[in-house]
C-alpha cells in the first residue's frame, strides 16, 4: 500500500513537472533550466518503475522514462525548444500511468475523482518545484524578466486555491462514503488526514499569498525563500495525499 502511494506520487511529480515545463520559454531561460527539470522528471519516472505501483502500465512507464531521458540530453545540447514534442510525449505518458494507478491502486475502485485529484497534485508539486528553481535562476542571469516569477507565483496561488476547493468539494460530495469515514476515524487514518490538510492545504495556501505579494514587489530572495518552505509543505502533503488515496479510494 505504501509503495503504491509512493509510486503514484512519483508519477504525479513526473507528469506535473514535464507538463508545466512546456510553458517556460527556452530562449529566455537557457538550456540548463530545461535539462535540470527534464532530468528530474526522468528520475521520477525511473523511480516509479522501481517502486512498481499497482495498476501502472509497465511498457508505458518504460517509454516515459526513456523519452524524458532523451529530452534531457537534447535540452542539454541546447535544443530544448525543438524537442518540445518529446517533452509533451513524456508528460502524456506519465499522465496515463498516474491515471491508471489512481483508478486501480485504491482499495475501493478509483473514479474520475481520484484521477483528477492525482493530476492536480502533480501540477501543484510541479509548479512549486519549477518556480522555486526559477527564483534561483535570477541569481544565474540578472537579465531575466521579473514577470516570469510573478506569473509563476500567481500560478502556484491558483493551484493552491484549486487544491483546497477540490478537497472541500470531494468531502462534501462523499460524506457517506467508506473512504471518508476511514479518513476521519481516529481508529484509522484521521491523524494522517489531519497532517495532510495542515501540511498540504493550509500551509501552502497561506504561503501562496505571501509568495505572490513578494514576487509582485520584485523581492526575489524573499519569494524564493518562501518557495523553499512551500516545497517542503507540498512534498509532505502530496506524499500523504497519494498514500491516503490508494489506501482509502478517496481523493484525499
Amino acid at each position: 500500500m505504501a509503495l503504491s502511494g509512493l509510486g503514484l506520487f512519483l508519477l504525479e511529480a513526473c507528469a506535473g513537472t514535464a507538463f508545466l515545463l512546456l510553458f517556460f520559454p527556452p530562449k529566455v531561460l537557457g538550456r540548463g533550466f530545461f535539462a535540470l527539470h527534464g532530468g528530474l522528471a526522468a528520475v521520477f519516472a525511473g523511480l516509479a518503475l522501481l517502486v512498481k505501483p499497482s495498476g501502472m502500465p509497465h511498457s508505458v512507464a518504460v517509454a516515459t522514462a526513456a523519452v524524458m531521458a532523451a529530452y534531457t540530453l537534447v535540452a542539454h545540447w541546447g535544443w530544448a525548444a525543438p524537442a518540445r514534442p518529446l517533452l509533451a510525449a513524456g508528460a502524456l505518458g506519465a499522465a496515463w500511468c498516474l491515471s491508471r494507478v489512481a483508478l486501480v491502486a485504491p482499495l475501493a475502485t478509483g473514479t474520475a475523482w481520484t484521477v483528477v485529484g492525482a493530476a492536480a497534485g502533480g501540477l501543484f508539486f510541479g509548479s512549486v518545484l519549477l518556480i522555486m528553481n526559477l527564483g534561483h535562476w535570477y541569481l544565474v542571469s540578472r537579465s531575466l524578466p521579473f514577470r516570469l516569477l510573478a506569473r509563476g507565483a500567481a500560478l502556484f496561488a491558483g493551484l493552491a486555491i484549486f487544491r483546497t476547493v477540490y478537497l472541500a468539494t470531494a468531502v462534501a460530495s462523499h460524506r457517506e462514503s467508506e473512504g471518508l469515514r476511514t479518513l476521519t476515524s481516529l481508529e484509522h487514518d484521521a491523524l494522517f488526514f489531519l497532517f495532510r490538510v495542515l501540511w498540504g492545504i493550509v500551509g501552502p495556501l497561506a504561503l501562496s499569498y505571501f509568495i505572490w505579494r513578494t514576487a509582485e514587489m520584485k523581492s526575489n530572495q524573499a519569494a524564493t525563500g518562501l518557495l523553499y518552505v512551500a516545497l517542503v509543505f507540498v512534498l509532505i502533503g502530496e506524499l500523504l495525499s497519494s498514500y491516503l488515496t490508494v489506501a482509502t479510494g478517496f481523493p484525499a
